[in-house]
């Protein structure tokens, strides 16, 4: 399968009536940011300059780099440290990340809760992706926060799409897809991948989102290792912020776990302590 939503394969999937949905164009900031991480040898100081143009934005990388996530055990006062420290590509994951959620907006509660889960996702895929050979941590924690991005473009589309996704939430994966397609002619797969494509996001990430659903993906040799991996981490990081919350077993986890830890090649023991790793982390 390819990995560019560019194909027609792909497009033929696209089918659904976009007009209703208002898909952002990929912001000016995120622009100049990918353009310097382009270059051959992308220049640190200029990276750090077109961050600090932006006071709230350079005040948010700051409070993140701070954050018990990388408990780098000392206090980061300026966006250089934070790139010297972090690195530049994770420093540009989260800024894309952060330029997501400003784009996309807080909202209502729903909204607060979406952007709590979708950062405990980036930090919890990101963190098991740090042992991983075929994925880099910086593109599984821009997976992680852009994964769910076509739930709020669909609710400022659809008026009755919370309620869609409330009863959506409580079927199986595939149902909860074909319902979401049955109600309002697309799901929240297909508009977060195309707005990912927009925005020039890693070309694994945008399958990654399209199919992260899609527990055959898991098995299919086709599909690349990376996104392979990001699906069956998600499906596990999944599992462990339900845990956190308190909530019963996940009915996504019960359909694809199997598949999500022979894909990781890791055994129920495994899943069982790494949940309860992930817990503490989002407790942190």
């Amino acid at each position: 399968m390819s990995e560019n939503l560019s194909t027609p394969a792909v497009h033929a999937q696209l089918a659904p009536d976009f007009s209703l949905l208002k898909i952002p164009p990929r912001p000016a900031l995120l622009m100049a940011l990918q353009h310097e991480m382009r270059q051959a040898s992308p220049n640190t100081k200029k990276f750090a300059n077109l961050i600090r143009r932006d006071v709230a934005m350079s005040g948010t990388l700051l409070q993140t780099a701070n954050s018990a996530y990388f408990n780098l055990g000392r206090k980061i006062s300026t966006v250089e440290d934070a790139i010297i420290l972090i690195g530049l590509d994770h420093c540009n994951a989260i800024m894309s990340g952060l330029i997501l959620k400003r784009t996309l907006g807080l909202g209502n509660k729903m909204m607060a809760r979406f952007w709590d889960v979708s950062e405990k996702r980036a930090i919890g895929i990101s963190f098991l992706a740090r042992g991983s050979r075929t994925l880099s941590s910086e593109v599984a924690y821009s997976f992680g926060l852009f994964c769910d991005a076509g739930i709020p473009i669909l609710k400022a589309a659809f008026p009755g799409y919370l309620d869609t996704l409330a009863i959506a939430n409580r079927k199986a994966t595939k149902e909860a897809i074909e319902m979401e397609d049955s109600q309002h002619g697309v799901n929240h797969t297909l508009v977060g991948a195309l707005l990912a494509e927009r925005w020039s996001i890693s070309p694994d990430v945008v399958l990654a989102i399209r199919m992260h659903h899609t527990r055959d993906a898991l098995r299919d040799p086709s599909v690349s290792p990376a996104v392979r991996s990001l699906i069956a981490l998600n499906y596990l990081v999944e599992k462990a912020i339900q845990e956190y919350r308190g909530q019963a077993e996940s009915l996504e986890w019960m359909d694809a776990g199997a598949l999500a830890s022979d894909a990781l090649h890791i055994s129920e023991a495994d899943v069982g302590n790494i949940c309860e790793a992930l817990v503490k982390r989002f407790k942190a």
